[in-house]
């Protein structure tokens, strides 16, 4: 193995980078609609294409109970009283059950928060980047209870709400909306530890962007060579080796359960968008042969952590940002003495 890359910042995806996302919301969500496919007396499959085609993204992926409203075959309007009583009940037990297998699948892989701490310990700095909404990615940081002493900032997409101008949806900030037991305090407790180092970008901001990207390092005060980038996804995440970041393939956080794969195909608009180790790595041999360039940025600049989270410790040498630019200025004078000594020696040899 090479020798261990200097970082000062490390810069994680949440969701399938330090904790399972996509087989505990994909085999949660997918238990619910089966249920709600039953109390409806319809063909589970069918619901699927209808949820495809009329709920939002949001409800699809991060709020379960919104699937009751957008969805035309799920609708009460026209059942008697009775009906509509029995069937309310219903839906909430079920999305009760969801939200309680959801809540309590959100853990961390192994060896993440001690990889932290260790690289906490030696001076670097850590902040979590996601383009998850503000209510989901807290959330879901209060249920794995993420120590706030390891979070140095985090950068997420606003909550947001839609509004049509000139016939055109855009998105509008929304106020912060996680609320509710021990999210609301946790939320607090983040919102006051980390003060301008909270950043929520407009609803319509998603990774790959530099500008994001270079906003970190600027706050954080790294440069590209200091900083690696941790994530589940080679072209989202990995994106940062344009800037000429490190990037750390979370392996382990791509690979997807069968059933979960499944599911996913079913309620996801997007048919040609595939998830999978394989997948992300059929995307990088398309994304390189399109652009030469790019390919040799990612040749240069990732590694795949073929262990998990805690593989980082075998690739990069964490240290201060300050020590950093020190060996840097170190570095530059001795190049400077060594360049001046190689003059002098050709001046004296005439």
């Amino acid at each position: 193995m090479s020798e261990k890359k200097p970082v000062s910042l490390i810069v994680s995806d949440v969701d399938n980078t330090i904790s399972d996302y996509f087989n505990n919301w994909g085999l949660a969500w997918d238990k619910g609609i089966e249920k709600l496919a039953e109390s409806r007396g319809m063909e589970k499959d069918k619901l699927y294409e209808d949820i495809r085609n009329n709920a939002g993204g949001y409800a699809r992926f991060h709020n379960f109970p919104d699937l009751l409203k957008e969805t035309p075959s799920l609708s009460l309007e026209g059942k008697s009283a009775e009906e509509r009583a029995r069937l309310e009940k219903n839906d909430a037990k079920i999305c009760h059950e969801v939200a309680k297998q959801y809540h309590e699948g959100n853990t961390m892989y192994e060896g993440v928060i001690a990889t932290i701490r260790k690289a906490k310990a030696m001076g670097a700095q850590f902040v979590l980047y996601s383009d998850s909404p503000a209510s989901g990615l807290i959330a879901r940081m209060a249920d794995m209870q993420f120590p706030l002493d390891l979070v140095d900032g985090v950068v997420c997409r606003a909550d947001s709400t839609t509004e049509e101008v000139d016939g055109k949806i855009q998105f509008k900030k929304a106020p912060m909306q996680v609320t509710g037991g021990c999210f609301s305090g946790y939320r607090d407790a983040l919102v006051e530890k980390l003060g301008d180092k909270l950043v929520m970008n407009a609803g319509d901001v998603w990774k790959p962007n530099m500008e994001v990207m270079q906003g970190i390092m600027d706050r954080h005060g790294a440069t590209p060579d200091q900083t690696v980038m941790v994530g589940d996804n080679i072209k989202s995440d990995g994106g940062v080796v344009r800037l000429g970041c490190h990037f750390a393939w979370q392996k382990e956080g791509s690979e997807v359960c069968p059933e979960a794969q499944t599911m996913y195909s079913k309620i996801n608009e997007m048919t040609d968008y595939k998830i999978g180790a394989q997948a992300h790595l059929d995307m990088l041999d398309k994304m390189s042969k399109a652009d030469p360039a790019l390919g040799r940025q990612y040749q240069e600049k990732m590694v795949t952590l073929e262990g998990g989270f805690k593989d980082l410790n075998k690739y990069y040498r964490f240290q201060s940002a300050e020590r950093a630019k020190a060996q840097a200025k170190a570095m530059e004078a001795t190049n400077t003495a060594v360049q001046a000594a190689v003059v002098a020696r050709r001046v004296g040899g005439r």
